[in-house]
Parts: C-alpha cells; sequence; structure tokens
C-alpha cells in the first residue's frame, strides 16, 4: 500500500495514547488510518513513527546512547558491529540491532558509553583477547591505538534535534541532492528544505534527519547558526548573487560530490522535499512555513521548535 495515499473514505488521524514500554508508562501522538466505517490500523512505517516516540522518551530517561552515538563508537575505532558486541559481551548480532534502533538495557547502554573513553575500551579488548587468535587481538589492538582519543559525540540529542547527533556529512549531502534536483538554491530558501526534509522524516519516522535545531525566525524556521553552518560544508560554496535592481543573495553551489551516506527513507524524504517545493521561491515557501503550528507557537519569543511539532505539518 501506497503510505501517502488513501482509498476513498478513508482518512489519516492522530491521538494521544498511552503505552507500557519495559514496565513504564510513556505518552505519545498515535498515526493511524480510519475508514467511514470507524475501523481503524496502521501501516509498517506508521508504527515505526508511533514506537519511535516512546523509544526516545526512555533513551533520554535513562541516559541511553541513540543509533548515531552507537554507531559513531564503532567507527571511531573502526572495527564491525560484530566485533563490538564480541569485546564488549553482547550477543552476537546485539550490535549491530542496537545500531538500528533496538533500545539497550540499562547495563548494556552504560557498556556503551564507558566504551567512549579509549583506555576503557582498550580494557575491554584486552578482557576479549581469549576469545581472538593472537593476529586478530594485534589487529584490533593497533586499530584501537590508531583512534584519535576518546570518542565524543556532536551534541545531545532531543526533541530540539530530531533525537540525532548533528552530522555536517549529512547535511552537505542533502544540500548537494536538492541542489542536483532543483538547481543553485539561495539560503533563505535552503533554510526551509532542510526544515521540511527533517520534520517530514520525523513525521514518518520518529526522528530526524540532520539534527539541526530550528529557530521560529520572523522569515519562517532557520537551522541555527545558519551562516557558520553553510560555509562549513564540505563540497558546498557560497555565492553571492546581485540581482539586476541592485538586490543581492547569497545561493549555495554544489562543487564537489560528496559520497552519499543517507538511508533509503531518508533520501525518498529528500526527494519528496524536492517535489513538494521545487516551484516555490524563497518568498512563497517562507509564506508557506508560516502556516506550520511549529513556526506559529514559536515565532513571538524566536524559540527552538521542538519536533513533535511536525505531527501537525500541513504536509505528509
Amino acid at each position: 500500500m501506497d503510505n501517502n495515499k488513501l482509498l476513498p473514505g478513508e482518512k489519516y488521524f492522530q491521538e494521544v495514547r498511552t503505552i507500557t514500554f519495559r514496565k513504564e508508562e510513556f505518552s505519545y501522538i498515535h498515526t493511524g488510518i480510519i475508514d467511514e466505517e470507524g475501523e481503524m490500523w496502521t501501516t509498517t512505517e506508521m508504527d515505526e513513527a508511533n514506537i519511535f516516540q516512546v523509544y526516545n522518551q526512555y533513551r533520554v530517561k535513562h541516559g541511553i546512547p541513540f543509533p548515531d552515538e552507537i554507531s559513531g563508537i564503532r567507527e571511531h575505532y573502526g572495527l564491525s558491529a560484530a566485533k563490538m558486541a564480541q569485546i564488549l559481551g553482547f550477543g552476537i548480532n546485539q550490535y549491530r540491532m542496537y545500531e538500528d534502533g533496538e533500545v539497550p538495557s540499562v547495563s548494556n547502554a552504560r557498556t556503551i558509553i564507558a566504551a567512549r573513553e579509549k583506555d576503557i575500551f582498550m580494557s575491554f579488548v584486552e578482557a576479549s583477547k581469549s576469545e581472538m587468535s593472537e593476529q586478530e587481538y594485534l589487529r584490533i589492538k593497533k586499530k584501537v591505538e590508531a583512534a584519535e582519543g576518546d570518542y565524543k559525540p556532536s551534541g545531545q540529542p532531543s526533541e530540539y534535534t530530531g533525537f540525532r547527533s548533528m552530522s555536517l556529512d549529512k547535511i552537505a549531502n542533502i544540500v548537494q541532492l536538492i541542489i542536483a534536483n532543483i538547481g543553485s538554491t539561495f539560503v533563505t530558501k535552503m533554510n526551509k528544505l532542510l526544515f521540511y526534509a527533517d520534520f517530514i522524516h520525523y513525521k514518518k519516522h520518529g526522528y530526524g534527519i540532520t539534527g539541526l535545531t530550528y529557530k521560529a525566525l520572523p522569515f519562517g524556521p532557520v537551522p541555527e547558526h545558519w551562516g557558520t553552518l553553510y560555509s562549513s560544508l564540505p563540497g558546498i560554496d557560497m555565492e553571492e548573487y546581485v540581482y539586476p535592481s541592485g538586490q543581492s543573495g547569497i545561493q549555495l553551489e554544489s562543487v564537489e560530490n560528496n559520497e552519499n551516506i543517507l538511508s533509503v527513507s531518508e533520501l525518498a524524504t529528500i526527494e519528496k522535499v524536492c517535489k513538494y517545493f521545487a516551484g516555490m521561491n524563497a518568498g512563497e515557501i517562507s509564506q508557506t512555513s508560516h502556516l506550520e503550528k511549529g513556526w506559529i507557537e514559536n515565532k513571538d519569543n524566536r524559540s527552538s521548535i521542538s519536533y513533535q511539532d511536525a505531527f501537525a505539518l500541513n504536509y505528509n
């Protein structure tokens, strides 16, 4: 079934529900479909968005790392998920499952957090030495020793970051894809395109893409520290464009293609955003963003917009 198309008589519905997860109760915004006879159901995509809201709350409450950090620690040491599971004493596929979104137990979460520190992780390697061949042990030891210090997460995921750690590489990927689809793009429009990409993905999947925080400023949602952000993106240049009237604006140009690191769902979201907004200029998309609940309720204080407001978006 196409999750974006409804049959005659069907409509989307949202309601606040409570669910028990690991003996604790959490409230979340349940999204589903209802037909004219009152029968309700959900799609796999909706189930994901519903349950991830609960997982996010549980992680924050108990200080459990999010998937970005779990994969980041492994990549920091240059090891496979299977090898990380062996070294930390987990089941053979457990670390990969944590990277894919399964919530670790509190005890396993603390072990993962401890593995941020290079010296502690090396002690885990030493403790698991008997389970490896000498050659494998020396290879892993060399990799860990080559890692640059402790692993340091890039910010704390929260409802204002879409429960993701900020990734400049992902943001650069998105900006390059948008430029490839709709051409050189003014910063004022790109700000809104990133907002819609993150918030539409959160609405569909229960987490954002970039880890950016958005402020409700006069011309619409804007990524925090956007000037520094765009100047820091690999493969992206900022060029001044001067109109015949003498006014000017900053355009973003793609100068090289970075390796794609976006998931299938993230790529699909970017494609959708380009389809929705390709024909709008900066002023038009700004006015469109002024109709969104997240902007309306935060504009007076120029506050950060919670990703939970994604469930009130005018776009799916």
